[in-house]
């Protein structure tokens, strides 16, 4: 029935009927009913078009969205991966680093910087644990040194090749008898990871 019903709506919808009527009109009804056409026309073509392209838009919008992200989300992973290689660095340090003689690599170190005689006391704390790790001190007093030779030896110290050391404490007085001279007095800490630690 439904088939029917549209066989005759479209029988009803006569070409040559339409285009009778057409001819009938005057000039002027004639052009309104061509401009009516063509303003139809172009809404039954333009409409699909434009909600296309507004979802074409849209659907490039997000795509450049996400790309974005994307490319944060990289850069997350990069930064990630740089502070995991940072860590690893401190972690092997804190491992391999620990000076266990650390009183005797303070003499060794001050005879390779020329300073050994003018060591006046190295003095080893008691080790002060942490949640982390075991930190163990030594207590260096120098007499009568000059600055370079003060500086080659922190320089010394701070940038062992194997030991994690580091000063603390610096203070330092110039001799009344001799400005060029110093007396020092620092602290030198070697630093071990706690059992399960990390």
């Amino acid at each position: 029935m439904g088939l029917k019903s549209r066989y005759s709506l479209f029988h009803r919808f006569n070409m040559d009927a339409l285009y009778n009527t057409f001819v009938g009109l005057i000039p002027r009804e004639q052009l309104y009913v061509l401009i009516g056409s063509g303003l139809l026309i172009l809404v039954l073509i333009g409409l699909p078009i434009s909600l296309m392209s507004g979802k074409l838009a849209s659907l490039e919008s997000k795509i450049e969205q996400g790309q974005k992200a994307q490319k944060q989300v990289l850069r997350d992973l990069e930064y990630l991966q740089k502070l995991q290689g940072d860590l690893k660095i401190v972690e092997d340090r804190f491992s391999k680093g620990f000076d266990s003689t650390i009183t005797t690599t303070m003499e060794t170190l001050g005879g390779s910087s020329g300073i050994g005689s003018l060591i006046e006391s190295l003095k080893e704390r008691p080790p002060n644990p942490t949640d982390l790790f075991d930190e163990i001190s030594v207590d260096v007093r120098l007499r009568k040194v000059t600055l370079p030779q003060l500086v080659d030896y922190l320089h010394r110290i701070e940038q062992h090749e194997r030991l994690l050391l580091r000063v603390k404490q610096l203070e330092i007085k110039p001799r009344y008898d001799n400005k060029q001279l110093l007396d020092v007095s620092f602290q030198v800490s070697t630093y071990r990871l706690q059992q399960g630690g990390g």
